[in-house]
């Protein structure tokens, strides 16, 4: 994880110059010896532009793990290379004649090989120690290395010149399939409508945006009816047009072998946000009214919004049951203020402003990019109904979404995706802001899609008993 990358040198270059992809060792400050050997699941810019949070190495072997248990003779500890008074010169690349040159200087090595039936060769060596390390260790560290960068070099070469060739929607499409099951296979609810499972899961996955018309499955059923015929995944048909999943074969070789990429984390920089952002004025407690707040449950260093911070200092006045000055060479409305009070504003007497602006005068000012759906307001409700157009079909009407800060254009594609049904925005009469218009019966998948994609809370939206579950059957 990045948090414990040491970093070298300053600004862009504190990552280096790698590629996302791109073959690496891991190794620990006070040794040389690689530990690890992964991939960079994103490029140096990338790791740089990423804060310092999240995934720096994929780590595809690991010292102790089980490729290196297979011969757990040959290498028992990771041979200690001081990183002082050594140079580059020291530790030359994989393969380098030098290093070949080195080790047949330093080391007296007899090897003896014996090839058995299944194919692996069994390394009788004798050794030699020298200045307190393992030799053998050294040996069969430089091997093992040397075979996992050769094979997954030349793996990755084959899957980019692949790649580079044909990158098809199907391939896309597969790919975020198999990234699905990858990583969500163990925590899905199963049975698992079909729909759903392409909605939350797979679409997340997809490295480019996908439009299923332009595969050659043209319909979500039939590419997975071709997953069911290779076993990854048993569908079942509930009824007429309900299609569950109800297992999943998480044991699968190509499942197995599959290296999903690295996942983007959901936040309001992403390229297709789901909310807009706003910038928030903020003030942060200080020392000097540190006293006033903690009165009213806030701590030092915590922000305050600028649009809030009179309505704080009035809850205080309250609180403490601060009365009108009846000093007639006061101003009106001036309040006779308590200890905490006079000590911040440096009178006893002052306004309900003054007393703001000394506190304000006392604190840091600084902003905060958040999403609209946090600032504070009064929201109104979002609406959701039925209605009928030509030829008696249902459509559904959702209102007031912009208002939570919904990005509206990203929501209508959610929608188009998940429910695969026409959505668009229209003019009613009589109404002044535009609603959302969803072809069928949508508002159970309306619902779900606000509650749990957008995570808005319940209270919010109201129209769920329209949905198909939800009729009210009347008594007999």
């Amino acid at each position: 994880m990045l948090p414990g990358v040491v970093v070298q040198g300053v600004g862009m270059n504190m990552y280096g110059h790698y590629k996302k992809g791109q073959m690496v060792a891991v190794n620990l400050t006070s040794n040389k010896s690689a530990v690890g050997v992964g991939f960079l699941p994103r490029s140096s810019d990338d790791l740089y532009m990423s804060g310092g949070h999240g995934i720096a190495v994929k780590i595809l072997h690991l010292f102790g793990d089980k490729l290196w248990g297979i011969e757990p003779q040959l290498a028992q500890q990771v041979p200690q290379f001081k990183t002082t008074n050594l140079t580059d010169d020291d530790f030359p690349e994989l393969g380098n004649e030098k290093r070949n040159e080195k080790r047949n200087r330093e080391h007296t090595l007899v090897v003896n090989a014996e090839i058995l039936n299944n194919g692996v060769e069994k390394v009788n060596t004798n050794q030699s120690n020298m200045d307190g390390y393992n030799v053998y260790a050294e040996q069969a560290d430089i091997e093992n290395e040397e075979n996992c960068i050769v094979d997954f070099e030349s793996n990755k070469e084959c899957h980019d010149s692949g790649a580079a060739n044909s990158v098809t929607p199907e391939l896309i499409l597969r790919n975020a399939f198999l990234s699905a099951l990858k990583n969500h296979g163990k925590s899905m609810q199963l049975p698992l409508l079909t729909s759903t499972f392409f909605r939350s899961y797979v679409v997340p996955e997809c490295e480019q945006s996908l439009d299923m018309k332009k595969t050659k499955y043209k319909k979500l059923s039939n590419f997975l009816a071709e997953m069911v015929d290779e076993g990854y995944i048993v569908v079942r048909e509930e009824s007429k047009g309900i299609d569950k999943i109800t297992s999943i074969d998480l044991d699968h070789p190509d499942l197995v072998k599959f290296i999903t990429d690295f996942k983007k984390p959901t936040s309001i920089a992403d390229d297709n946000p789901l909310f807009h952002s706003e910038l928030t004025e903020l003030y942060i407690i200080t020392d000097p009214v540190a006293t006033l707040f903690t009165k009213l449950n806030y701590k030092r260093g915590e922000g305050i919004p600028a649009t809030q911070l009179k309505k704080v200092v009035r809850e205080y006045i309250n609180k403490v049951n601060l009365v009108m000055s009846k000093d007639p060479q006061a101003e009106s409305k001036s309040y006779v203020l308590d200890e905490c009070l006079e000590r911040i504003c440096k009178t006893n007497v002052a306004t309900l402003s003054k007393v703001t602006a000394s506190i304000i005068s006392q604190m840091n000012h600084s902003y905060q990019m958040c999403s609209v759906k946090d600032v504070s307001g009064n929201k109104p409700m979002i609406q959701m109904s039925l209605a009928t157009r030509s030829g008696n079909k249902k459509v559904t009407l959702v209102s007031n979404i912009e208002c939570h800060g919904i990005i509206l254009t990203e929501f209508i594609k959610l929608c188009k995706q998940g429910a695969a049904a026409s959505a668009t925005i229209v003019s009613l009469p009589n109404q002044k802001k535009e609603m959302l218009q969803i072809q069928g019966n949508q508002v159970r998948f309306i619902y779900t899609l606000l509650t749990e994609t957008y995570k808005l809370s319940p209270k919010y939206i109201l129209g769920l008993e329209l949905a198909k579950d939800g009729k009210k059957h009347k008594k007999k």
